[in-house]
């Protein structure tokens, strides 16, 4: 079997089972009882270790020189850490569970993708990657969808259905990778992180960008744990309901990734960026502020929009801001104080509400947590006013770095990451 059909059938498989079912995550845990601050080490742990992680399993990677192993091993990890999690009924089992699940996959992600780097030709490696993407955008899409029909209000035996599918989604993953023609791809590993922690400086474009993403990240990891809270206690939406938004939002944002993906190499893209930072900052406001079905309906539009601005033009104006030579070092960078700063910022935001539920009701409590997380987020936008348009002749196009380096969708009910692993 060609390794494109296979490397396709992964991806295809990976998006029906595991993306998808990473995405009710946070409802679950609020189901299951989690409390505002047990949500904070819900989220953060997971997203530093899915940042963090691939720092570690990248360098062990390229030194082993192979990458079918670890994702082999990876996968049926996987498939066992989606078994306990459908198994799993207190917020601490959810939470040791789920963080275990993002350290492996961080080593199915990095290895994926380098995978994907070695053994497709530089010259059809962009079109080969926008088809995986497009690939894994529709599958997650049917299987979120298909779980509106499946899900039916009883969260035990409901859950089961998209964990389980993620299990079966990793057992077929397995086999597929057993399928892959792979040469030795051994990697002399010389940088020194020290040494290009401090030249980072010397590069203006990608240090205003580096900071700017950092500070603003923190105020948008204290979202990740209230917004599954909010749909789940104050809306009382169920996870059928849950599917509804997420595929309103999933829509939204594959639309608008195709019509900006056609001007964004023809435009100024910094005061795209600057915008795109405002409209991020109106999301929690519309959480706090809405109160009905249809008006979620609306935030979901909205926000999938909004993501689909994030994606295509952070991510293009990221790589031409990238060092050339050291892109995957500097990528790598981004993504470990990226999952730093996440931990922080989600435990801030589930230990701010817990200790504003201590003095006020859940709703103004609320209320006044979202408010903090506004007014972060809007002031840290005008950090990326300080962006410059860098001086090339061309724009690189879709890439690999572009896939590993994928921005949470802003304003999903459960906080969830569309990420094929």
């Amino acid at each position: 079997m060609r390794n494109d059909v296979v490397l396709s059938a992964r991806t295809l498989v990976i998006s029906l089972g595991a993306t998808a079912a990473s995405m009710f995550v946070g409802a679950y845990g609020v189901l299951i009882g989690a409390s505002a601050s047990e949500m904070g080490w819900l989220q953060s742990s997971a997203n530093s270790l899915s940042n963090g992680g691939q720092l570690l399993w990248g360098r062990l990677s390229d030194r082993f020189g192979k990458r079918k192993p670890f994702l082999f091993a990876g996968s049926l990890c996987l498939a066992l850490l989606w078994f306990i999690m459908a198994e799993v009924r207190s917020p601490v089992q959810l939470i040791i569970a789920y963080a275990s699940l993002s350290l492996i996959s961080a080593m199915i992600t990095v290895n994926w993708f380098s995978l994907i780097a070695d053994i497709t030709a530089s010259s059809r490696r962009g079109h080969f990657l926008s088809v995986l993407n497009n690939i894994g955008s529709i599958g997650t899409l049917f299987a979120v969808v298909s779980m509106i029909f499946l899900l039916h209000g009883k969260v035990r035996s409901d859950i089961q259905i998209p964990f389980f599918a993620a299990v079966g989604s990793y057992l077929i993953s397995a086999i597929l990778v057993t399928q892959i023609a792979e040469k030795e791809h051994r990697t002399r590993i010389t940088g020194s992180m020290r040494k290009t922690l401090s030249r980072i400086k010397q590069h203006g474009h990608f240090y205003r960008y580096f900071v700017a993403m950092n500070v603003q990240g923190f105020f948008w990891s204290m979202a990740w744990p209230i917004f599954p809270i909010t749909i789940v206690t104050v809306m009382h939406f169920n996870l059928s309901t849950i599917a509804v938004l997420t595929s309103v939002s999933l829509l939204a944002t594959i639309a608008g990734q195709y019509l900006i993906g056609r001007v964004v190499d023809r435009i100024d893209r910094t005061p795209m960026i600057f915008g795109n930072r405002l409209m991020l900052s109106a999301i929690p406001l519309f959480y706090a502020l809405f109160s009905t079905y249809d008006e979620f309906i609306l935030l979901e539009l909205y926000s999938g929009i909004a993501g689909a601005i994030q994606n295509v033009v952070m991510n293009s104006y990221l790589m031409d801001i990238v060092p050339e030579g050291n892109k995957a070092e500097y990528i790598s960078i981004m993504n470990g104080f990226n999952g730093m700063v996440y931990f922080a910022g989600a435990l801030t935001g589930g230990y701010l509400l817990q200790f504003l539920l201590g003095a006020f009701p859940l709703r103004y409590a609320l209320t006044l947590t979202y408010s903090v997380i506004v007014v972060g987020r809007f002031s840290a936008s005008f950090l990326f006013l300080r962006l410059k348009e860098p001086e090339k002749k061309g724009r690189e196009q879709f890439t690999l770095y572009s896939l590993l380096f994928r921005l949470k969708q802003p304003g999903m009910p459960s906080g969830a990451s569309v990420k094929p692993r």
